[in-house]
Parts: structure tokens; sequence; C-alpha cells
């Protein structure tokens, strides 16, 4: 992992053979690893690194299934694993392409199948990546490497002279957790070459078992464990990928040449000390999921927050480091120096070398000169650059805890807003207030993949996807078929636990309209970029609006925590032409 990295011109129309090669001997290949599941454990002695005991087992290193051998770390396989054999579907992740070619959960290959897909390439240069988008089962194929990269070149990338060649690094970051032989000696492990898929279990209030998204404590870059690579003092362009299952990154370069730790003693991401030796000017942000950026961004800390599936575009000029050891880190839970429970933070080393290299290279101040901000003004209407447009379809998605009569993972709710007099009943009830004063108040149209189709708009719309946090974790959204921009973020004030007060998760309502939220998390040059993925946090509300023209047919959007993708946070949506949606009995999306 990855696979083959697929470079293709803007403008260009490649067709590809995806062919399941998953097979020896005529007969299906099972998953190349274990996937087993830590019961439910004692609580944690007061004082113990980790959110409870299951979860601190399941990121522990090693580990296997209980007839792999004995042992305190010798967990039983999560039922019908074992016998779950190769079966694939491929999605180009951020490509502006028919329905048929985007990936469909549903239009799974077998062994010896082949699905050509068309992909027209109509979009700017941009980083996209391709993975498996089997239905629940998205998370195993893509644990077993089943991703690659897809650059799209343009004219204007070109003129910009970035760097290139062994100056530039394609970087698939994940985290893996690997095998180990029962009966090792105490204090050392062995590992069996083999990964392994541990996750956390737990079990409901009524009973039914859940499982934690996996986490891992190994950290890989393009499949190895904490890679160093040797660097010419000169200008680098990285090309990051969170292709993690779950783990949300925070992505910061460090000087590490003169570290040294006391044995045993860990700094944790939350302690001062941990940010010392970063240097926070050393990541220049060029471009985002969509394309690139209309100028150079450095942010202002010089952390790079990425969810999964999210891509961000970033120069590095090693000359200011010559001779020097640096290590990109993630500073989002993890630890220096970690100990048993706890994560490391290294993900890969960087030598510098300390001669001086001739480089022609300069940042430019522009970067996209055809990149426009889009807005949403107050009286309705989208700009667009200096372009008015006076009709647009917005579609609200609210994502809810999990507990919710019982569930043991989060929701995501496809809301239908009700008129005036209809009927409220008395659970599943969403109030809003807008900043206008005027309250807004919804009901689910959806909430399983396989219910009625709700979203539909016609190739060309604008729409606004407004996606509000009702509480629980971090989600990193994804929608598939354009790119969008992040036209604003609000928040509402937290309680306990990231539980957003005023929703009841009793009847999943809010008793009274929640109030007009405050100012979010600014949105910054990066999150402003073109972008298809974004983390949403507990009490946001954020908009996103897309133009969703040049393609049609059905398409997805969903959490891109796999476990969540792979269980209820997945909804189909279409795109279908005009003429054709004027013969349709609903428009949906609530166009105005």
């Amino acid at each position: 992992m990855p696979g083959p990295t697929i470079e293709v011109q803007r403008g260009r129309s490649v067709r590809i053979d995806w062919e399941n090669g998953l097979e020896r001997d005529g007969h299906a290949l099972p998953l190349p690893y274990d996937v087993v599941r830590v019961p439910e454990l004692p609580p944690l002695p007061p004082g113990q690194p980790g959110v409870n005991a299951d979860f601190r087992a399941a990121v522990l290193p090693g580990g296997r299934a209980t007839d792999k051998g004995p042992g305190e770390d010798s967990y039983p396989r999560l039922g019908h694993t074992a016998e779950l054999t190769a079966a694939t579907v491929v999605h180009l992740h951020g490509a502006l392409t028919n329905g048929h070619n985007d990936g469909w959960a549903h239009n799974i290959a077998l062994p010896g199948g082949v699905t050509r897909c068309t992909y027209p390439n109509r979009q700017e240069s941009t980083t996209l990546w391709y993975h498996d988008h089997a239905m629940a089962v998205t998370r195993f194929n893509v644990f077993a490497g089943l991703s690659g990269f897809y650059i799209i070149r343009d004219g204007q990338e070109a003129r910009l002279r970035l760097p290139s060649g062994d100056r530039e690094l394609f970087l698939g970051v994940a985290d893996r957790n690997l095998e180990s032989a029962p009966n090792a000696p105490a204090g050392t492990m062995k590992f069996t070459g083999r990964a392994l898929y541990k996750q956390a279990g737990f079990t409901g209030s009524t009973g039914i078992k859940g499982e934690i998204p996996v986490t891992a404590p190994f950290t890989m870059v393009n499949g190895r464990i904490w890679p160093t690579k040797d660097v010419d003092a000169c200008w680098y362009r990285l090309r990051l990928l969170n292709g993690s299952s779950s783990r949300i990154h925070r992505f910061s370069l460090h000087d590490t040449t003169d570290e040294k730790f006391t044995p045993g003693t860990a700094v944790p991401s939350t302690d001062p000390a941990f940010g010392a030796r970063r240097k926070s000017n050393a990541l220049v942000v060029i471009g985002t999921d969509g394309g690139l950026l209309p100028a150079p961004f450095t942010p202002e800390d010089g952390i790079i927050e990425m969810g999964p599936g999210e891509r961000v575009d970033v120069l590095v000029d090693f000359s200011a480091f010559r001779g020097r050891t640096l290590e990109l880190r993630n500073e989002n839970g993890t630890a220096l120096n970690a100990q048993p429970g706890q994560v490391e933070a290294s993900v890969m080393q960087f030598r510098v070398d300390d001669r001086r290299v001739f480089d022609r290279f300069t940042l430019p101040a522009v970067l996209n000169g055809d990149y426009v901000r889009y807005r949403h003004t107050d009286d309705g209407k989208l700009i667009i650059g200096d372009e008015v447009i006076d009709h647009h379809g917005h579609a609200w998605v609210a994502v809810v805890p999990p507990g919710i009569r019982g569930s043991v993972h989060p929701e995501m709710w496809e809301l239908r807003q009700l008129e005036e007099g209809e009927d409220l009943g008395a659970t599943d009830v969403i109030r809003l207030t807008r900043a206008d004063g005027q309250v807004l108040t919804f009901k689910p149209a959806a909430k399983l993949f396989d219910d009625t189709l709700t979203i539909r708009f016609s190739e060309g719309d604008w729409v606004v996807w407004n996606i509000v946090h009702l509480g629980g974790p971090a989600h990193p959204m994804h929608i598939h078929m354009t790119e969008f921009q992040m036209i604003n973020r609000w928040q509402w004030p937290l309680g306990p636990g990231g539980a957003l007060p005023g929703f009841d998760p009793v009847t999943a309502s809010t008793p009274d309209p929640l109030p007009v939220p405050g100012s979010g998390r600014p949105i910054t040059p990066q999150t402003a970029g073109m972008k298809d993925t974004w983390v949403v946090q507990p009490g946001e509300w954020v908009q996103v609006l897309g133009d969703f023209t040049g393609a049609t047919g059905s398409f997805m959007y969903h959490c891109h925590i796999l476990d969540h993708e792979d269980h209820t946070m997945m909804r189909p949506f279409t795109v279908l032409p005009k003429g054709v949606m004027a013969f349709h009995d609903v428009h949906g999306g609530g166009h105005h």
C-alpha cells in the first residue's frame, strides 16, 4: 500500500478497467488479517491513560485471534469476518464523473470481475485518491490496502514550476496494528508479519453490541511504519493524504536534532513542552481536496488538521534546516515517547543534507487565478465571484449522537422541513433558530441507506448543504460528485462530554428551538479552499456550497470514519438532467 499512483492531464478522458484479482487457484481470497473484538473489561485504575479499558487494550500493539494461541491479548474474532472474501468497488474520491463511474457501494465486483470506469478529468489540477467503497465492508477492504493516489495535472500548475520529480512526495498516512505471536517472554513482543484489525467492543443499554471505530498504535506512511526520508536542502512538495479509518491527524513539523527524552516518561500532546520544537512556519499550504488555493497559506500555529479522506498540498523549504533532522508529527491525542495505552506522535522523519543546493523555485504570491470565493447573502442569493445566482437548493443533514433508543452508533438523519401547522409528533423533532429569528422545524425524512431517496437535484444546480452536529464524536463528512466551499461555520455551546444542551436524547428532539448559534471556528484560507471532505465538530452548524454541474446519476454522501460509513452514516442522492426532472414527481433539496 498504496496502490499505483495514476497521473492524468486535465481535460483528457481516461478509461480504467478495475479488475478484482483477489483470488488464488480459482478461490476468492479471505481478508489478509484477522478482525478481533476486545470485549468489555473492568474499569481502568485512576490515573491510567486511555479512554476506557476496552479502548486502551484495543490500541496497544500486538494481539491475535483466540484460535491463534492463548494470552491476555488474545481476543475473539468479530462475527462473520473469517468468512468474508474479496468483494470490491472502486471509488475515485473527489472525481467529477457520472454516477455509474463513481463506485456505487452496491455495485460489487467478485474475484475475476472487471468494472470499466470513465473519468473525464474536467477539473483543475489536484490530489485525488481511489479506494474501496463496498457496501458494509469498506473499512475492511481499505484496511487491507485497497487505495492509491490519482493526480490531475494542468497548465496552470505547470506554469508555477512547483517542486517535482524526486522533490514531489506522495504521502499516504494511515494507522495500523500488527499481529503478535503468543507466549512471548515477559516484556517482549514478536510480530508475525500480518496486520491485525483490533477494535474495542461495548454493549449498549438495550444489550446491542457495538464497536468503537478502529484506531491503531503504528502510523504508516505509504505502508511503512515511521519511515525516514533523506532530503536535499531545498523546496519539496508534500501531497498529504489521511487514509486512516477514523483517526483525525493534526500534522506539524518539529526539529528533533538534539531531542532527548527521560526513559519511561511520555510528553502528551496537551503538554506545552510537546510543541517546544515545532517549526510554526515550516508547512506552507498551497492546495486542498479540490485544487490549488488562490495564494500560499501558512497556518498560524503551524498545525494542519486532516480528517480521514482529506488531502492537503504542502510546500516545505528544507534549506532552512540544513544538516538538521525534522519529524512530521500528529498532535491529536498522541504523546512523544509514548507509553502503553498512548499513541506515538511520530509520523515520519526527514534528514536534511547539510550541503547547499541550487534551487530555482521561489514561492509565488499567486497560485490559482481562477479561484473565486463563494458567498451566501442574508437575502438568500449566492454570489460566485462577481456573478449573482438567484436560484439554489438546500439539503439538511443532522448528525445524531449514539444511544438514541438503544442505538450503539451515531446516526445521520436526512431532514425534511415541516410546513406551518404540520403535526410535529413527540419524537425526532429538530428545531433551529436562524440569525433573523426565524425558527426552522425538521423531522427525519430518512435515516438508513436503503430508506426512500429524498434528495434530488437537477444537473447544473447550486446547492447549500447544511450539516448540523447534535453531539457525539467529530465526523469527517464527505459528499460525492463535485467540490465545495465552506461558506459558514457556527457553533452552539457544548455541555459535559461534548453533549449539546437543548438536544434531548430520550426523545431525539430539541424540546425548545436551539438558539441562534454563535461564531464557530474561523474559516481559514485552507478550509475556504475547494473541498469535498470536512471535519465537523459537535455543536457545529456547517454550510458548504457546491455546483452540481458536469455529471449525472446516483451518488452518495457519508461520514468518512469508515466504521460509521459501514453502519448507519451513509445516504444516496441523485443528480438528473433538468429535462428529466421536469417529469419527476418529487423535487428534493428545498429549492427556492
